[in-house]
């Protein structure tokens, strides 16, 4: 694509405003306008001109002060419980040792205190000695790698481990991090200072482990005092570069607001104190009215940067709350809707969301011992936050809400069952929900009004059993070697429809989609079967062709038949794709049936298409089917999946392809295997079950009115 092309669509897209913003924080950085704002400089540690006239100026005196005047979230006197106390010191120990847990998930070893400027990705250095303002983040081979140990979440690991055991080793453990990574990290010096959103995030846990280990032996009024004005830089470099991370509209401003705010609360010593407070609040109250839609989805259109907004707002309120800064009420009711919007989309069984959108592994607040996958912590923090009441029963995703409330959750009833009422036959403005007896569908299909994160319009993810049978392939890596540079967001790996080989938008960037796609959908009830939901997108609008996805749900049976019409006059290649995880399968190729053994029963795919070629990919080879062509980059994406960032895991990867003039239809029946399909094809569908025979017919492509009726 020309530059001027490109340029144009940018305006068009995004806004004139917006790439005026961006070239003006593009030339703050070039002509060193940043590196004059926020200089490199040392700690200063015997200097006082950072404290407000008030503040006391001897260590000890300071640090009776932040007991007496700092009201932070919790007190261990009233922690709850651990259900799992020797896993959480397990966890602490090996950090001890050198081990860390990268991305909530996987460890590595990089020592204890770590080199704090080593990318775990690929063993190399980033430099150290310049300012953050000159380094090239893209030339890194993915930089979230280096970022991840100084987002300092092991500090909640050391937290918790301590009150369960009191064990000093852990509150020395966090000391002796902090001396280092100041020793490492001078202010605004090197990649650490370069993201506004990780100092964000190292600051709220440096409050968590101020905190937790106040009254420590290793606490002394020195290490505290210290510790708050390394604190007090971080709300400097906070406040110096918001503006950059408010454009962007998504969760960096949300966690950097945040940070101000939570730094501006907790410590009133500082002369800047009551700014921060009132700059950070006023920024999240607005940025909530911008990022959250009245069906409480998320501008990011991503469920896991939805639980990172959630997290956010959570601490941000709960601190306002304890400290006579409350939010207003109607921000409490845009996160209710959100939190609300959350549960429609949890899997009951195991608290796993869809793995829609960006998923680059954060997870702000890792305050329970549940698996980063499962969403039900911050999900009953953010719905206790706005109604006073649980959402889920007790389990061990209740100590981030306990913790934070103080234990006055004590006799909090949940009301599952009633929210949960809200989630049959869910339309939003991003997605379509339709239930069945042990099963749902989730249907992407969006009116973009922000940014786009993957080219996935009408990728479905199917629910059974608590098992995510068909599954969106999630991120793995934003800046890998290739091909895997945020290459899970293509369209050909989505269960979706591809026309012509190309995404269903232009692509300008690792994260930057231009000619947005939009789609339309309507719901209906088809006589004596279930409901119909059919939405249709424009993407391939460039080549004169829509794609129209029309879904049936029969409640009784767990079946859902998807019907695929390709429309217009082109002529060329059309190939539809299904993701399934890395289960055991049978492929009978006569039929055109994959049988998945899943962990609760046998799962079936049966399609249909006229003159279709249908091969099977798992961890980028071809393992049934006929191949077809394809370049080496298309083919090595095939068959994954990632359910954590920086991990990959084999998936099977079902195409049936065609080469043919348009129209084209595709006809998919997803169910368990005790139900039978008799016979398939573009017209019609017979299948029967134990408790039932069925005759599906559908209406012509080209036709108008409902896709399906009784035969």
């Amino acid at each position: 694509m020309s530059s001027l092309s490109t340029a144009w669509k940018l305006a068009r897209d995004l806004g004139p405003s917006w790439i005026l913003k961006r070239t003006k924080f593009e030339a703050e950085a070039h002509f060193g306008i940043l590196e004059r704002r926020l200089p490199v400089s040392n700690w200063d540690f015997d200097s006082r001109d950072w404290l407000s006239a008030e503040a006391p100026l001897d260590a000890e005196r300071f640090k009776h002060s932040v007991a007496e005047r700092s009201r932070f979230l919790f007190s261990f006197a009233t922690a709850p419980s651990l259900l799992d106390c020797e896993n959480v010191c397990r966890q602490a120990d090996r950090i001890l040792s050198g081990e860390w847990p990268f991305f909530s998930h996987h460890w590595l070893r990089i020592g204890f205190p770590p080199d704090w400027h080593l990318n775990a990705l690929d063993g190399e250095r980033v430099d150290d000695r310049v300012h953050w303002s000159r380094l090239d983040l893209a030339a890194i081979h993915d930089v979230k790698f280096v970022w991840e140990p100084n987002r300092f979440s092991v500090v909640y690991v050391f937290a918790r481990a301590y009150g369960a055991r009191q064990d000093e080793r852990y509150a020395e453990g966090f000391w002796k991090l902090i001396e280092d990574w100041a020793s490492k990290n001078p202010p605004n010096q090197g990649v650490n200072w370069a993201s506004g959103q990780e100092a964000a995030f190292r600051a709220m846990a440096w409050c968590f482990g101020l905190f937790s280990f106040f009254s420590s032996p290793s606490s002394t009024p020195e290490r505290v005092f210290k510790l708050v004005r390394m604190i007090e830089k971080h709300g400097e470099r906070l406040a110096g570069f918001i503006e950059y991370a408010i454009s962007q509209r998504n969760n960096h401003g949300i966690s950097e607001a945040g940070g101000l705010f939570t730094i501006g609360i907790l410590f009133p010593q500082l002369r800047r104190a009551r700014e921060w407070l009132e700059s950070g609040r006023q920024l999240i109250i607005r940025q909530i009215q911008e990022q959250i839609d009245d069906d409480g989805s998320y501008v990011q259109h991503s469920f896991n940067y939805e639980r990172l907004m959630l997290d956010d707002v959570v601490w941000a309120f709960r601190l306002g709350e304890l400290n006579e800064q409350c939010f207003p009420s109607d921000s409490y009711e845009l996160v209710a809707k959100a939190a609300r919007f959350m549960l429609r989309f949890c899997d009951q069984k195991t608290g796993r969301m869809p793995n829609c959108g960006g998923n680059d592994g954060s997870l702000a607040l890792p305050l329970s011992s549940s698996d980063y996958t499962d969403f039900r912590p911050s999900i009953q923090a953010a719905y206790y936050l706005t109604h006073r009441e649980f959402c889920y029963g007790t389990g061990a995703w209740n100590e981030m809400a306990e913790r934070f409330f103080r234990g006055d959750t004590g006799s909090a009833t949940s009301k599952l069952s009633a929210a949960i009422r809200t989630n049959s036959n869910l339309r939003t403005e991003q997605y379509l929900k339709v239930e069945a007896r042990e099963s749902y569908c989730m249907l992407r299909a969006a009116r973009y009004r922000d940014r786009p994160a993957h080219a996935d319009q009408l990728h479905l993810d199917l629910w059974w059993r608590g098992e995510n049978v068909a599954c969106d392939p999630g991120t793995y890596l934003y800046n890998g070697a290739a091909p895997w540079t945020n290459a899970l967001a293509r369209t050909e790996v989505h269960n979706t429809v591809t026309v012509a080989n190309r995404d269903q938008m232009t692509r300008a960037g690792r994260f930057l989609w231009l000619d947005w796609v939009q789609a339309d959908c309507l719901s209906y009830k088809v006589e004596r079967l279930g409901t119909a939901v059919e939405a249709s997108h424009n993407g391939y609008r460039r080549l004169g062709v829509v794609h129209r996805r029309s879904i049936l749900s029969l409640p009784n049976t767990d079946a859902y038949i998807v019907v695929d019409d390709i429309l217009g006059e082109f002529f060329g290649n059309v190939r539809l794709h299904w993701l399934f995880p890395d289960y055991p399968f049978t492929w009978q190729e006569q039929s055109s049936t994959l049988i998945l053994k899943t962990p609760p029963g046998e799962f079936q795919c049966v399609s249909w298409a006229q003159q279709h070629l249908t091969t099977i990919a798992r961890a980028g080879e071809i393992v049934a089917g006929i191949p077809s062509p394809a370049s080496n980059s298309e083919m090595e994406i095939r068959g994954w999946r990632s359910l954590y960032y920086g991990e990959k895991e084999p998936a099977i990867s079902l195409v049936i392809e065609t080469r043919t003039q348009l129209p084209v239809r595709f006809v998919t029946v997803l169910a368990p295997e005790e139900v039978s399909v008799l016979n398939i094809n573009d017209q019609c569908l017979k299948m029967e079950s134990r408790e039932t025979s069925l005759s599906i017919a559908f209406r012509q492509p080209a036709g108008e009115g409902q896709i399906f009726s009784n035969a």
